[in-house]
């Protein structure tokens, strides 16, 4: 039997970052590349305000109308931070355009190898930045702020870089007493994460937004006499996320 090197399997712990735009599915085709190459140099912007460039980043991987970038773990406070710079890049960009543009942005923490390239830690991020009740959030604040101009941009982070960063080392930009607790689930995936906005109430976002959900939901039902799920992944009562992939 052959032995393989164990320096075959080694994986370094990244802080990873994906960003991408808000309903751009609801834009004009000859649209869509303005539009991803504004969020990518805002973004590009963003890196630079926290001391990163997107020529450091690594396994670094197109997503339709996003991206997903990875750096050394050591800078995952940094990377935790950038929403902040994006969201007032974004605002400020909307000021003088009459179609907003927003971003939903996501952060975790974990191996990645170098010579691969399909990562569990990129799967781990993907389930966290589409997280039915961060959706729900985001989708609050863009009918509430249909220009654009006090939401540009909100974060969703993973339990992992929560507990090993956020949370016990406060991080400056993202407070974690601005910070509140989501359950994530989906077909593949179950776990916490973390919800901010910045410059914005988050627990007052979310109760809204589950409000939103309820009132939508819950008559339908009181006519019908039965339980349903909306498919948002909150529950009829507003009480939780649901279990809908």
């Amino acid at each position: 039997m052959s032995a393989f090197p164990s320096s075959r399997y080694n994986a370094r712990t990244k802080a990873v970052i994906a960003v991408d735009i808000v309903g751009s599915s609801q834009v004009s085709d000859d649209l869509l590349d303005p539009m991803k190459s504004e969020m990518e140099s805002c973004l590009a912007e963003a890196l630079a305000a926290v001391g990163l460039s997107w020529g450091q980043a690594e396994h670094v991987r197109e997503t339709g109308d996003g991206v997903m970038l990875a750096f050394p773990d050591h800078h995952a406070g940094q990377v935790v931070e950038v929403v902040f710079h994006l969201d007032h890049l974004l605002r400020s960009r909307n000021r003088n355009r009459r179609a907003p543009m927003r971003a939903r942005v996501a952060a975790h923490l974990g191996p990645m190898a170098e010579q691969n390239r399909y990562h569990r830690t990129y799967i781990t991020l993907t389930r966290v930045l589409t997280a039915a009740v961060f959706d729900e959030v985001v989708r609050h604040w863009c009918r509430t702020d249909p220009a654009g101009e006090r939401f540009g941009a909100g974060l969703v982070m993973s339990e992992a870089i929560w507990r090993s960063v956020v949370e016990p080392f406060s991080v400056a930009l993202v407070p974690p007493a601005r910070c509140t607790r989501i359950e994530v689930v989906s077909a593949d995936f179950s776990g916490s994460a973390w919800m901010h906005l910045p410059g914005l109430d988050v627990e007052d976002a979310l109760a809204r937004a589950r409000g939103t959900v309820a009132s939508a939901i819950v008559k339908p039902l009181l006519r019908t006499g039965g339980t349903a799920s909306n498919g948002t992944g909150l529950r009829a009562g507003g009480d939780g996320p649901g279990h809908d992939g």
